[in-house]
């Protein structure tokens, strides 16, 4: 059985405007007390005392039964029915049934619901014009209409010229276009609705969408940022504990000569002793330099949170990221510097036609594999190969001794490469995972991993996009 109060049978809510209330309730008023007073005065003609109580009591619910329409935003198909009622058991007019079908119309969605009323209200509209024009001309409002100019009037009976069938035909006609007007209405409102709710949902969804695209935007930049601040700071403190390390050693070393020794090894050799000093003096200012490099990345980091908007443009490739052979020199330079045995082959071309982007990537590539292998296999052996050229792209090729055991060999390695069961060495950082992938955003691709032999390998290849 269809619930009339679901909610799911009803459509958006309609707005209910005042002005237009009192319209329908004053129209529908006085057509039904209209329509009553023309058959009452009809059932006093003829005699008929029932039906003029019926008459008498259709002018009671004249008065009242408009007043429906003031609730139909809320009961539109309880209001629809009740009118009807009204209508069919009182000889009153058919405008109230008609209002109340827009409101159904306009509101509800329930076929059934919808096609029960609709014949309702047509049965009313029927039955006021049959009833009507049933009376005779001074009885009724359509032969009235007709009726010659000051007959009808002050007790002077009405004089129809007009044929019968025409007076039925404009009956029928009034009536099918006042019915028409009605529906039409209801579905104007109910569409007109419907389009602003869907406008409105659809100006929500917009919001959402925005409000997600921020977001994406915000973690894009936050992405942005870490992976900068991993690729500066992590490259320049890497350097930093190397140099902190060696100069450990060249200091324990010192000390020992310092030490009094035995008469076969003399450890206060003048010369042995100036020389370990020169190269503790040597360290200790590549840490300084070191230390002064990663407090200004630091503070580069640092700007970028405070000031975001400018953020798009400290990202951008510099000559300090570009793939050129001074920033590479240099990065080498300094990872040799720290005591890295590093052995280079670097072979690039048409490097000022490569797009700033792909060359910040491969840039930010041989930091990341210099850094790892620092990290990971410190005072191991490292072999670094570059090249670069239009046919087949940016490639760099990492090589280095892990000294790991053969059982602690990771599981993630290079495609076609056999390698030994284990993980991969953690320690706390994202640096190849987010290497790979800016690699693969930019249409590379990146593996590493270890082979058989336990040597760590990290392959880079990126396409030569070039500048347009």
């Amino acid at each position: 059985m269809t619930d009339l109060t679901d909610s799911r049978n009803m459509d958006p809510p309609v707005g209910v405007r005042r002005r237009w209330t009192v319209a329908m309730v004053a129209v529908s008023m006085l057509d039904m007390l209209v329509q009553t007073a023309y058959a009452s005065n009809w059932f006093r003609h003829t005699g008929y005392d029932l039906g003029y109580v019926w008459g008498v009591a259709g002018l009671l619910i004249g008065f009242v039964a408009p007043f429906l329409l003031l609730r139909r935003g809320e009961r539109p198909v309880h209001v629809c029915v009740a009118s009807c009622l009204a209508v069919l058991l009182t000889p009153s007019g058919s405008a109230l049934p008609l209002f109340a079908l827009a409101g159904v119309l306009a509101r509800c969605r329930d076929r059934r619901v919808v096609s029960v009323c609709t014949a309702l209200s047509a049965a009313c509209c029927v039955k006021v014009e049959v009833m009507d024009l049933l009376r005779p001309a001074d009885y009724s409002v359509w032969r009235l209409l007709f009726a010659r100019p000051g007959t009808g009037v002050d007790g002077v009976p009405a004089v129809v010229d007009a044929d019968s069938l025409a007076i039925v035909a404009a009956a029928t006609l009034w009536s099918v276009g006042t019915f028409a007007v009605a529906v039409l209405s209801g579905l104007h409102m109910r569409n007109r609705t419907v389009a602003a709710d869907a406008a409105a949902r659809a100006d929500n969804e917009r919001e959402r969408a925005n409000g997600l695209q921020t977001d994406l935007d915000a973690q894009r930049f936050a992405d942005a940022v870490a992976a900068e601040a991993h690729d500066t700071l992590a490259h320049s403190l890497s350097l930093i504990a190397v140099n902190a390390s060696a100069l450990q050693a060249q200091a324990t070393r010192l000390a020992s000569m310092l030490r009094p020794g035995d008469a076969g090894h003399p450890s206060n050799d003048a010369d042995d002793a100036m020389a370990s000093a020169a190269d503790l003096a040597k360290r200790a200012d590549e840490i300084r330099r070191q230390s002064a490099g990663a407090l200004d990345e630091a503070h580069d980091i640092i700007d970028m949170l405070r000031h975001p908007q400018d953020a798009r443009a400290m990202l951008a490739p510099d000559s300090g990221t570009a793939l050129t052979r001074e920033a590479l020199y240099d990065v080498i330079g300094s990872a040799r510097s720290a005591g890295m045995a590093l052995d280079t082959w670097i072979d690039i071309r048409d490097l000022g036609s490569l797009h700033p982007d792909i060359g910040k990537i491969a840039f930010r590539a041989v930091q990341e594999g210099l850094t790892n292998a620092r990290r990971h296999a410190p005072g191991q052996h490292v072999s670094l190969e570059i090249t670069a050229e239009r046919p087949h792209g940016v490639i760099i090729l990492f090589t280095n001794a892990t000294g790991r055991p053969d059982d602690a060999a990771a599981s993630t390695a290079l495609p076609g490469t056999p390698v030994a069961t284990g993980t991969l060495p953690r320690s706390g950082g994202n640096g190849l995972p987010g290497l790979r992938a800016r690699v693969q955003q930019a249409g590379g691709t990146c593996e590493y991993g270890y082979d058989e032999r336990n040597d760590f390998h990290l392959d880079v290849k990126l396409p030569f996009v070039p500048l347009r």
